[in-house]
């Protein structure tokens, strides 16, 4: 299995720039050059009900986007994010990240080549996570303990859309895989990304999604496959060895002034008492869950005419961090979690949003247990 390792690396290290004229395409319609400046950005305020501290707001996200196309076939897209507003050596504070940056060689319209730090196109939120985009003020709890968004990892790949007016997508990656000793029984597989972050190529991991989408409904479907010893021998040293396998479905259908989603998914760790013995974790064998949401854009009764929108919504989450054990491992029921979130998200423009909302948080241990009101405020261009 070691073969993999030299093709991977070959493959990273494919030029993605043309070299002479491409076939058809002109001279001068390759030296056209055009930079795009975007970003997204969102401030929360929250309360935890009955708390004896007051509320707090922070600016959770600052995101510069920057794309450069070199011509009509090679483009640079990149990110750059800035989360809890500031960083300052010798205290608490957030973080300065790179979220993505890459290269993308068109092919065709049916191909492209990408490479650099990507997303895994696994669930709904990871690849599409600015907040204007989803109800509620945070993400979803299950899109950070069982779908650790944002997930981004280095690698190459492939990205298309199939000709003939199928609606079909896809997209398809080889990247660095996950580190072990980063998972936990609380929150998973999380602290195992590398984030581009002198990521060993040890275990390199596959990763896909195939996507069918019509006019209002989108269905999709992803995967990822890889190891995650890190050549630590206690997990092993083959290319997957102490393997993670992800698999996740979702929807959304978004008709008239109604609006649903949906997503599940599973998460196997086949040597997770291997983990947990190598580092001293609850790591479970199994992580699984799911949420369901539904909105409804109240300014189509109130105000039928109006382009902006008032969204009443209702999302239900249940997932399990320990949904499966290794042998020797007590299941912890706290892991066992369900959030009822409920709330409004008025948006005047598409690309700015002003949301609140009130969690129900609960797990099968009855502990620890609370609830939580949040306002927030954000934005996208």
């Amino acid at each position: 299995m070691r073969s993999l390792r030299p093709l991977a690396v070959a493959l990273l290290a494919i030029p993605l720039f043309p070299l002479t004229e491409l076939p058809g395409t002109s001279v001068a319609a390759q030296e056209e050059e055009r930079t795009t400046v975007g970003g997204y950005g969102e401030v929360h305020y929250t309360n935890l009900s009955g708390a004896e501290t007051p509320g707090s707001v922070n600016v959770a996200r600052f995101v510069a986007y920057l794309a450069h196309s070199f011509n009509e076939r090679l483009s640079l897209r990149s990110e750059l994010e800035v989360e809890d507003a500031k960083i300052e050596g010798g205290e608490e504070g957030g973080e300065v990240s790179v979220e993505q940056v890459y290269l993308d060689y068109m092919l065709s319209p049916a191909a492209t080549i990408r490479a650099g730090l990507v997303l895994p196109p696994v669930g709904i939120v990871n690849e599409t996570h600015e907040p204007t985009t989803f109800n509620g003020v945070d993400r979803p709890g299950f899109d950070h303990d069982v779908i650790p968004t944002t997930w981004r990892d280095i690698g190459v790949g492939l990205v298309g859309s199939l000709p003939g007016g199928s609606g079909l997508s896809y997209r398809v990656y080889l990247l660095n895989g996950l580190v072990a000793s980063g998972f936990s029984g609380e929150e998973g597989i999380r602290e195992g990304r590398q984030e581009g972050s002198n990521a060993t190529f040890a275990n390199p991991s596959l990763t896909g999604r195939l996507e069918w989408t019509r006019p209002g409904l989108t269905v999709g479907g992803s995967f990822w496959y890889g190891g995650s010893a890190a050549q630590d021998p206690a997990l092993g040293t083959g290319t997957f060895d102490n393997p993670v396998a992800v698999v996740s479905a979702d929807a959304r259908y978004d008709t008239g002034p109604f609006m649903f989603r949906g997503v599940v998914a599973n998460v196997s760790i086949s040597d997770a008492g291997a983990i947990n013995q190598a580092y001293g974790g609850q790591v479970g064998s199994r992580i699984a869950g799911g949420y369901v949401e539904g909105a409804y854009n109240l300014l189509s009764a109130l105000a039928p005419q109006s382009t902006q929108r008032l969204l009443g919504f209702v999302r239900y989450e249940r997932y399990n961090t320990q949904a499966g054990v290794p042998d020797g491992l007590v299941r912890d029921d706290a892991f066992a979690r369900r959030t009822t979130t409920f709330g409004l998200t008025y948006k005047p423009v598409y690309n700015v949003v002003f949301k609140g909302d009130y969690q129900l948080r609960r797990n099968r241990a009855g502990v620890g247990q609370d609830e939580q009101l949040a306002l927030g405020v954000g934005y996208q261009f």
